[in-house]
Protein backbone atom coordinates (compact mmCIF):
# COMPACT_ATOMS: atom_id res chain seq x y z
CA UNK A 1 0.00 0.00 0.00
CA UNK A 2 2.86 2.24 1.12
CA UNK A 3 4.27 1.17 -2.01
CA UNK A 4 1.26 2.30 -4.22
CA UNK A 5 1.24 5.90 -2.34
CA UNK A 6 4.60 6.51 -3.32
CA UNK A 7 4.22 5.89 -6.57
CA UNK A 8 1.41 7.59 -6.85
CA UNK A 9 2.69 10.98 -5.37
CA UNK A 10 5.99 10.39 -7.65
CA UNK A 11 3.68 10.05 -10.33
CA UNK A 12 2.17 13.62 -9.25
CA UNK A 13 5.20 15.11 -8.82
CA UNK A 14 6.57 14.33 -11.96
CA UNK A 15 3.68 15.51 -13.88
CA UNK A 16 3.18 18.75 -12.16
CA UNK A 17 7.15 19.55 -13.05
CA UNK A 18 6.87 18.70 -16.50
CA UNK A 19 3.85 20.89 -17.30
CA UNK A 20 5.10 24.17 -18.17
CA UNK A 21 2.75 26.98 -18.66
CA UNK A 22 3.38 28.74 -21.40
CA UNK A 23 1.76 32.81 -21.50
CA UNK A 24 -1.18 32.95 -23.51
CA UNK A 25 -0.50 34.80 -27.23
CA UNK A 26 -1.84 38.11 -27.77
CA UNK A 27 -3.54 37.78 -31.03
CA UNK A 28 -4.12 41.72 -31.01
CA UNK A 29 -0.19 42.30 -30.64
CA UNK A 30 1.40 43.26 -33.96
CA UNK A 31 0.99 46.36 -37.03
CA UNK A 32 -2.57 46.59 -38.03
CA UNK A 33 -3.77 48.43 -40.76
CA UNK A 34 -7.59 50.27 -41.64
CA UNK A 35 -9.67 52.60 -43.50
CA UNK A 36 -11.79 55.45 -41.52
CA UNK A 37 -15.59 56.40 -42.86
CA UNK A 38 -13.44 58.63 -45.26
CA UNK A 39 -11.72 55.88 -46.46
CA UNK A 40 -8.53 57.92 -45.02
CA UNK A 41 -5.67 54.89 -44.67
CA UNK A 42 -4.45 54.39 -40.70
CA UNK A 43 -2.58 52.06 -38.51
CA UNK A 44 -3.27 50.71 -35.50
CA UNK A 45 0.51 49.06 -33.59
CA UNK A 46 -0.59 47.40 -30.81
CA UNK A 47 1.65 45.77 -27.74
CA UNK A 48 0.24 44.00 -24.80
CA UNK A 49 -1.58 47.08 -23.18
CA UNK A 50 -0.85 49.81 -25.31
CA UNK A 51 -2.70 50.81 -29.39
CA UNK A 52 -0.96 53.36 -31.28
CA UNK A 53 -3.19 55.12 -33.93
CA UNK A 54 -0.85 56.32 -36.38
CA UNK A 55 -3.65 58.38 -39.22
CA UNK A 56 -3.60 59.43 -42.69
CA UNK A 57 -4.43 63.49 -41.31
CA UNK A 58 -4.60 63.15 -37.62
CA UNK A 59 -1.19 61.99 -36.68
CA UNK A 60 -0.32 59.65 -33.62
CA UNK A 61 -2.85 58.94 -31.11
CA UNK A 62 -2.33 56.29 -27.53
CA UNK A 63 -4.59 53.75 -25.91
CA UNK A 64 -4.07 52.05 -23.38
CA UNK A 65 -6.27 48.90 -23.55
CA UNK A 66 -7.62 45.68 -21.66
CA UNK A 67 -9.23 42.51 -23.00
CA UNK A 68 -12.49 41.42 -21.94
CA UNK A 69 -13.58 38.13 -23.01
CA UNK A 70 -15.10 39.06 -25.71
CA UNK A 71 -14.93 42.97 -25.44
CA UNK A 72 -12.13 45.04 -25.64
CA UNK A 73 -11.85 48.18 -23.49
CA UNK A 74 -10.11 51.15 -24.51
CA UNK A 75 -9.26 54.21 -23.04
CA UNK A 76 -7.53 57.48 -23.83
CA UNK A 77 -5.09 59.62 -21.93
CA UNK A 78 -8.02 61.60 -20.58
CA UNK A 79 -9.66 58.82 -19.74
CA UNK A 80 -12.90 58.44 -21.83
CA UNK A 81 -13.56 55.00 -22.55
CA UNK A 82 -15.14 52.50 -24.72
CA UNK A 83 -16.12 49.12 -24.96
CA UNK A 84 -16.06 47.62 -28.19
CA UNK A 85 -17.04 44.26 -29.09
CA UNK A 86 -15.30 41.57 -31.13
CA UNK A 87 -17.16 40.04 -34.28
CA UNK A 88 -14.02 38.15 -35.29
CA UNK A 89 -10.15 38.19 -34.52
CA UNK A 90 -7.49 35.67 -36.00
CA UNK A 91 -3.99 36.20 -36.79
CA UNK A 92 -4.49 37.97 -40.25
CA UNK A 93 -7.55 40.45 -39.35
CA UNK A 94 -9.96 41.39 -36.59
CA UNK A 95 -13.47 43.12 -36.62
CA UNK A 96 -14.65 45.55 -33.88
CA UNK A 97 -17.92 47.19 -33.41
CA UNK A 98 -19.91 49.57 -30.81
CA UNK A 99 -23.21 51.15 -30.99
CA UNK A 100 -21.71 54.03 -33.17
CA UNK A 101 -19.01 52.21 -35.64
CA UNK A 102 -17.73 49.43 -37.11
CA UNK A 103 -13.78 48.99 -37.71
CA UNK A 104 -12.35 46.29 -40.02
CA UNK A 105 -8.38 45.06 -39.26
CA UNK A 106 -5.96 43.25 -41.50
CA UNK A 107 -2.48 42.60 -40.35
CA UNK A 108 0.26 44.48 -41.43
CA UNK A 109 3.45 42.37 -42.87
CA UNK A 110 6.34 45.27 -42.08
CA UNK A 111 9.78 44.54 -40.37
CA UNK A 112 9.56 47.83 -38.07
CA UNK A 113 6.89 48.37 -35.77
CA UNK A 114 5.98 51.38 -33.59
CA UNK A 115 7.30 50.26 -30.10
CA UNK A 116 10.71 48.94 -31.52
CA UNK A 117 11.42 52.09 -34.02
CA UNK A 118 10.43 54.92 -31.40
CA UNK A 119 13.69 54.67 -29.59
CA UNK A 120 15.46 55.04 -32.49
CA UNK A 121 15.33 58.95 -34.01
CA UNK A 122 16.35 57.03 -37.15
CA UNK A 123 14.44 54.21 -37.56
CA UNK A 124 11.35 55.99 -36.25
CA UNK A 125 12.32 58.50 -39.36
CA UNK A 126 12.47 55.49 -41.62
CA UNK A 127 9.36 54.21 -40.38
CA UNK A 128 7.33 57.52 -40.62
CA UNK A 129 8.40 57.50 -44.33
CA UNK A 130 7.21 53.98 -45.05
CA UNK A 131 4.20 54.82 -43.31
CA UNK A 132 3.94 57.80 -46.10
CA UNK A 133 4.68 54.92 -48.70
CA UNK A 134 1.82 52.62 -47.29
CA UNK A 135 -0.76 55.22 -47.62
CA UNK A 136 0.23 55.33 -50.94
CA UNK A 137 0.26 51.92 -51.89
CA UNK A 138 -2.91 50.96 -50.22
CA UNK A 139 -4.90 53.72 -51.62
CA UNK A 140 -4.49 52.62 -54.78
CA UNK A 141 -4.98 49.12 -53.62
CA UNK A 142 -8.36 49.45 -51.75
Amino acid sequence: MRTKILSILFLFVMLSACKRETPEENPLSGNWYGFDADSLYYELYISDTMIILNHETMGIAEYVYERDGNRLITTTPLFFERIWTFEELNDSLFIISDTLERHHYKKLDIPHDFFKSVGDSIALQDFKEAFIMRIKSKTVEE
